[in-house]
Formats: C-alpha cells, structure tokens, sequence
C-alpha cells in the first residue's frame, strides 16, 4: 500500500504540532486537536504520523504505556545512551523531572494531557514521570527497544 504524500489531504494539518518550546534540556510539542461538531463528544490527536516526524529523524521502533494508579507515582529514575523518547499523556497530568546527566543541568517540565502536549526525551538526559493525577497514562513511543543493556539507573527523586 503506498502512504499517500504528507499535505495532500486536509486532515493531515493534525500532524502536525501548533506550538513548540524549547526548554534547557528539550523540546514540548503541542497538538492540534480535531472535533467536528457532526461528531460531538468526542475530540482526535494525532500521536504519530511517519511522514512528519516531531523530531526530525526519530524512528517509532517501539511504543508502550505506562499506567501510574496514584498520584505521586513514578516511573522512570534512568537515562538511555541509544533510546530517544516521546512521551504523551494519554490521561491525566505529569511531572516531568530532566537532568543531563554530563553537565547536571536540571529541569522540571508540567506535562498535561487537556493540553495534547508531548515531550521529546534525548539520550543521555535522564528522567522520571511523576503523575499528578490518580489513573494516569503515558504513551512512550521509542527509537530503540526498551532493553536492560539500555537502561542506566539515575535517581532524580
């Protein structure tokens, strides 16, 4: 099946974001979401389009959700030499702490899912989510399969 050329159909606008930040360690996308009023009640963001990638280069090679059933949960407290990440909250709201691991710069970033934001995970910055919410769901989608030989423990709380 042929994929058909990136901005040749209207709904293709969704796939890409309507804002971007640049943090100290990172980049925050924003998504544009898609509601018609023939179709109320319900809202489409587009995760992943291969044909207009977040991060120029990145690979979805692996995907995954991580739920955090109480608020104060974490995951993460690691960092990866060959896994670049994005991270969607698909319900609920996180906090996300960054720290290079090589020039200890920190940062701590609100990653909200009423937003549609995503953020970008680079190697080599370690990080942990630290859901803000009761029930909360991360979609990570990843250039590299999630590995233990890829996996440096780093705690950041």
């Amino acid at each position: 099946m042929n994929m058909p050329e990136f901005g040749s159909d209207p709904i293709d606008q969704y796939s890409k974001p309507v804002g971007e930040t640049k943090t100290k360690l990172t980049r925050v996308f924003t998504m544009p979401v898609r509601e018609k009023p023939e179709k109320p009640g319900r809202s489409l963001a587009v995760n992943w389009d291969q044909r207009s990638p977040l991060v120029e280069g990145f690979e979805n090679r692996y995907s995954y959700t991580v739920k955090l059933w109480t608020r104060g949960n974490l995951a993460g407290n690691h960092y990866h030499e060959r896994k670049e990440e994005l991270f969607f909250p698909v319900a609920g709201d996180f906090t996300i702490l960054l720290e290079d691991i090589d020039t200890k710069e920190s940062e701590e970033i609100n990653l909200r899912e009423s937003e549609h934001q995503v953020i970008f995970i680079p190697t080599k910055v370690a990080h942990t989510a630290i859901a803000q919410s009761d029930n909360a769901v991360l979609l990570v989608v990843a250039t590299y399969p999630g590995t233990e030989e890829d996996e440096f423990p780093y705690k950041l709380k």
